[in-house]
């Protein structure tokens, strides 16, 4: 028998790659578009083997429960968002993606997995009005800070972080913004937030700024999981409180 993940089957996956990529490729139950415009040959063959944002998917599978609302901060191909209102309805997700040319790919993968979370065009920020993005050849690096000399700058939509924040009320954040986790987390005011999943960059933020993030949700009293860390990638949450002595409930503690 050949087990699905195994070495068997990956290789069989490698073979079959070699002859015929397919439009589409099932990650963790939500299919994907992988033979699509606006989708490079590094992402499509992530995607169908299964290694396409692993690591936030594997957090986010772990933590998240029925009474969650989700507000997705880099939505990409709207895989977590999909992901989501899967599991715990469209009106209790809401993604947002700066970058224009991701649209069409996100409604795609919400029809073809039948769910329809709420989906903003905006970049979030410091205030209301329109600020530079720039976009790189692979879609996933586009961010507010350029990362290489073939970014195009582009104007988008802003809209204010905390008037969303308060008009939404998540108590669950996913953010992946190749970078502007720094300024995202220096102005977001988190005080229905009960938990975290964010994808650092070290490399465009340095060792500081990701310690700086890290104090910052430290001192709102927010937790690191130490056995939900994915490289990169971190979970934080904040202990349950009962009669005014901190506790974790079962589905926050670390996995």
């Amino acid at each position: 028998m050949i087990r699905k993940g195994g070495k068997a089957d990956r290789r069989l996956k490698k073979i079959a790659w070699r002859w015929r990529q397919p439009e589409w490729a099932q990650n963790q139950g939500v299919w994907l578009p992988c033979n699509q415009a606006g989708i490079s040959p590094g992402i499509a063959r992530q995607i169908y083997f299964g290694e396409y944002e692993s690591k936030e998917i594997d957090i986010v599978a772990r933590k998240l429960e029925a009474d969650d609302v989700v507000l997705e901060v880099g939505a990409g191909l709207g895989y977590i968002s999909a992901f989501c209102a899967r599991r715990i309805g469209n009106e209790r997700v809401h993604a947002f993606e700066a970058n224009p040319a991701l649209m069409p790919l996100i409604r795609a993968t919400h029809e073809r997995n039948a769910v329809a979370p709420g989906v903003h065009n905006v970049l979030l920020a410091q205030g209301e009005g329109e600020c530079t993005f720039y976009v790189e050849a692979e879609f996933w690096a586009s961010s507010t800070k350029p990362r290489g000399g073939q970014a195009q700058a582009i104007k988008v939509a802003q809209r204010d972080l905390n008037a969303e924040l308060k008009r939404l009320a998540p108590t669950f954040l996913v953010v992946d913004i190749e970078g502007g986790e720094a300024e995202f987390f220096a102005y977001a005011e988190l005080a229905g937030v009960r938990k975290i999943c964010v994808e650092t960059h070290p490399d465009v933020i340095g060792d500081a700024g990701v310690s700086t993030l890290f104090s910052r949700l430290f001192a709102q009293e927010f937790v690191l999981d130490f056995g939900c860390i994915r490289k990169n990638v971190f979970f934080f949450y904040r202990p349950l409180r009962e009669t005014g002595t901190p506790a974790q409930s079962a589905a926050n503690a670390p996995a």
